[in-house]
């Protein structure tokens, strides 16, 4: 990995900018120049004040730094949520294994995360492990999640469902958390597509929980918060969500008409995904109206 100094140097030289220009009235012309040859290090205040002329975020700076290439943490992130997406839990499984024996905490937490979503995909062998117990301590003595939280959502659904903890605390949690850090000029997380993809998993916990009241009442907040702030991907889990809500207990002819326009979606990535829920949950929502419950609004 490069130094701070040298990845500076390196992207503004990129940019045509001179020293002047990036440094001027942060840090001295000496400092700069001992700065992009390695001699100093610099204050973060300071940094994001470069950053910020450079037109670039801390998070591709880091990705530069890297030369070009994501951490090893957030490589392993992506390759599970990716197999997820995909619902290829054989390629979870094994890298579950792989990460299980890292020396880096980070990447074992990841395998503890790709054990807990096998683990609710097959219900029958849901069991909370040592590993997990320790990630939801974790997760519940934190007071204020963070972005790691928001981006494992699903997972603290999951970790809440093994540990019998009411599900309406953690989704109010999540959804407080996600205020914080989106609003009407921006959302520069993406975390309204977190929290689409959050809701989606929600309702289908309620749904698998038989909480039908719970449930029924949840269709304000798949609607609730930015969402004009969506983009492809979080609009998707939206109407998904919507399509369930509606298969459940809104309209049967607003449910099919939603249904059709998910499955002739061009969107590869999430195509296994999509039809594969498509069919775990229309004979479940069928067979529920089926037995006479009430599905009124």
């Amino acid at each position: 990995m490069s130094t701070i100094g040298s990845t500076l140097k390196q992207i503004r030289q990129a940019k045509g900018f001179t020293q002047k220009e990036v440094y001027g009235a942060i840090v001295s012309r000496s400092f700069a120049s001992r700065l992009e040859s390695g001699q100093h290090d610099i204050a973060a205040e300071k940094l994001f004040a470069i950053l910020d002329r450079l037109g670039v975020s801390a998070n591709e700076f880091r990705f530069i730094q890297n030369d070009y290439q994501p951490t090893a943490t957030e490589l392993a992130r992506s390759q599970v949520m990716l197999a997820y997406d995909q619902q290829n839990f054989p390629r979870i499984s094994h890298l579950a294994a792989q990460y299980a024996h890292s020396e880096n905490p980070a990447e074992q937490r990841i395998a503890v995360v790709a054990n807990t979503l096998m683990m609710a995909f097959d219900h029958r062998t849901m069991v909370i492990t040592p590993a997990m117990e320790t990630l939801w301590q974790q997760v519940a003595l934190t007071k204020t999640w963070t972005l790691q939280e928001i981006d494992f959502g699903s997972i603290l659904l999951v970790l809440t469902s093994l540990k019998h903890t009411p599900i309406a605390a953690t989704i109010r949690k999540y959804h407080l958390a996600c205020d914080r850090y989106v609003s009407a000029a921006a959302d520069p997380f993406h975390v309204m597509d977190s929290r689409a993809s959050f809701d989606l998993v929600a309702l289908q916990q309620l749904l698998s929980e038989k909480a039908y009241p719970a449930a029924r009442a949840f269709k304000p907040q798949l609607l609730a918060g930015h969402t004009e702030h969506l983009t492809s991907d979080g609009i998707l889990d939206q109407q998904l969500s919507l399509w369930l809500w509606e298969s459940y207990f809104g309209e049967a002819a607003r449910a099919q008409s939603l249904g059709d326009a998910l499955r002739q979606m061009p969107t590869p990535r999430f195509h296994l995904g999509i039809h594969a829920l498509l069919r775990a949950w229309e004979d479940r929502a069928k067979l529920y109206r089926q037995r006479g419950t009430d599905v009124s609004r």
